[in-house]
């Protein structure tokens, strides 16, 4: 039995959905409201210690990190493959994927804090937001809130952030230049993991990516989200308001 606990299809829940209806496997779908903090409830933080999701409960193991599970589930079901035979290309969906891991995911994550999550932070009430504060986990994740809480993010953070994602689109725009998926002629895990984190930047960063700069990128994201299972995984539920949606 295959279960995921999963927000919306967006960000890092989007990367094991997609690696799931690729694979045609059959899940129990779980759905946790990041809105209303069930992340840090005490029966998820049980799950999962980080209070984070995605989470992967297979026969009962527990597997957690995006870009883990979907290499956890290559293991266990490789019938549909979804990483390279090749080892080279295999190395380059690795490097890939632990860029965006490392350095594009976080950039987008401070604009979609400042953007998105401030929003609802600074609708709560003080002292029932540091009573929620007191639930997370993860220190990092505590000084977050508080910081969109408060003035959020310097000008030069967000510059700073929005400078990588630039970089970011520029290097996948390199890669495909020289073949037609991510880590080579194969689709991979290296384009499962970067479509939700691509999805958004045409939209809300016009200038950093368009059909001047970024057209092989641009062709690509049609491409992915044209896949039958990137279609199934945008079907699944988004109860985030439309008004605080950024990314996806």
């Amino acid at each position: 039995m295959l279960e995921l606990y999963h927000a919306e299809p967006v960000a890092n829940s989007m990367k094991p959905l997609i690696a799931l209806f690729e694979k045609g496997l059959e899940f129990k779908s779980i759905y946790v409201n990041l809105l209303t903090f069930e992340q840090h409830e005490p029966w998820f933080v049980k799950i999962n210690p980080n209070g984070q999701v995605p989470v992967l409960v297979h026969n009962g193991a527990v597997i957690t990190e995006s870009t883990v599970i979907n290499e956890y589930l290559e293991d266990v079901f490789p019938e549909v493959p979804l990483r390279p035979a090749d080892p080279v290309a295999r190395a380059h969906m690795r490097i890939w994927s632990k860029f965006v891991d490392e350095y594009f995911c976080p950039a987008l994550s401070m604009i979609g804090w400042h953007t998105m999550v401030r929003k609802i932070a600074q609708s709560i009430e003080k002292d029932e937001l540091a009573k929620l504060l007191e639930r997370i986990p993860l220190e990092e994740q505590r000084k977050k809130w508080a910081i969109v809480a408060g003035e959020s993010f310097t000008e030069e953070q967000l510059a700073d952030s929005r400078r990588k994602i630039g970089v970011s689109i520029q290097r996948l725009e390199a890669l495909l230049a020289k073949s037609p998926w991510i880590a080579g002629p194969e689709y991979s895990f290296a384009d499962v993991n970067s479509y939700s984190m691509v999805a958004g930047v045409p939209r809300l960063f016009p200038d950093l990516m368009n059909a001047d700069n970024a057209g092989r990128s641009l062709e690509w994201l049609e491409r992915m989200t044209a896949r039958p299972a990137v279609q199934k995984a945008l079907n699944m539920p988004n109860l985030v308001p439309e008004t605080l949606r950024t990314f996806g």
